[in-house]
């Protein structure tokens, strides 16, 4: 399925702050697909296809900074930013029950946005949260958020034409099958390597990947009570099964599921396994809620 074919929306939170998403499916189980670091939308792309356009209402999320969003030079491009935000979307599109699905970086973004709306007493919202390999607690960097925190070396990625081996290092990072690391692939990752806007906007998320506030926020983890979801593969060198195993102890009730022979992407290397695992949870819960 091209993602592209979608009509491209914009939820305008600002005059510089514009979100663009693309809306799949008419039916009455709300998800919100967040997509991980230098990623856009269309890394969804094999598996939405998968659900059912007459059950579900997908609605793909490119965060600001990425895909179609905005780019604005200053912004707020911590993962509580793009918290806020998210929760401005929702608001604005007065979506109310909805399922939060965020990949990597998008998963730590729908954590704290869970959070956030726990704190504002906003109970409905939300009725479920995936976190699919989406990092809860402090870890290494990933290697591109280490390069950049030399000025030069970002100032020089901002400048420069990005090759195809760069993209692919990130590739063969991520998933545990590279074959997977081909021209579709390479495609799909492409813009957030060699857009100009979209390289400085990444620039500014990995120099605040890291939240102030991490330790408090973790916190608060044991007071969530909604349903969660954690996935992840086996093999995920970028944020570690470990994390998973750490968020399953905190978060009361939460499930994790693992998939072997997948690396930190398994809506691209496990797609249908992925939605199997997706669409019971998001069944059960729609069950349980009503």
């Amino acid at each position: 399925m091209n993602l592209a074919d979608l009509p491209l929306h914009q939820c305008r939170l600002s005059e510089r702050e514009i979100l663009a998403y693309r809306r799949y499916g008419s039916g009455p189980s709300k998800v919100i697909l967040v997509h991980g670091l230098a990623a856009r939308s269309e890394t969804w792309s094999d598996l939405v296809p998968l659900f059912s356009a007459e059950r579900y209402t997908l609605y793909l999320l490119d965060l600001l900074g990425s895909g179609a969003s905005s780019k604005p030079e200053t912004a707020d491009y911590s993962i509580r930013g793009h918290s806020m935000r998210l929760l401005d979307f929702l608001n604005q599109l007065e979506l109310k029950q909805v399922t939060l699905v965020g990949h990597s970086l998008g998963g730590a973004v729908v954590l704290l946005t869970a959070v956030e709306a726990m704190l504002r007493n906003a109970d409905d919202l939300l009725s479920a949260m995936v976190i699919m390999a989406g990092p809860g607690y402090i870890q290494r960097l990933p290697l591109m958020a280490e390069i950049f925190e030399n000025r030069l070396a970002a100032a020089l990625f901002v400048a420069l034409y990005a090759p195809d081996i760069w993209i692919k290092t990130g590739l063969k990072m991520a998933y545990y099958d590279h074959n997977l690391v081909d021209r579709e692939h390479i495609a799909r990752y492409a813009p957030c390597y060699r857009d100009k806007e979209a390289k400085r906007a990444l620039v500014a998320t990995c120099r605040s990947l890291v939240p102030l506030d991490q330790d408090q926020i973790a916190t608060r983890y044991q007071d969530l009570r909604l349903p969660v979801l954690l996935l992840w593969g086996r093999h995920d060198q970028i944020v570690p099964l470990s994390q998973g195993n750490r968020l399953q102890d905190a978060i009361v009730g939460s499930k994790l599921e693992v998939l072997e022979q997948c690396g930190h992407n398994p809506q691209e290397e496990k797609p249908a396994e992925t939605f199997a695992i997706l669409h019971s949870f998001i069944s059960g819960n729609i069950y349980l809620t009503d």
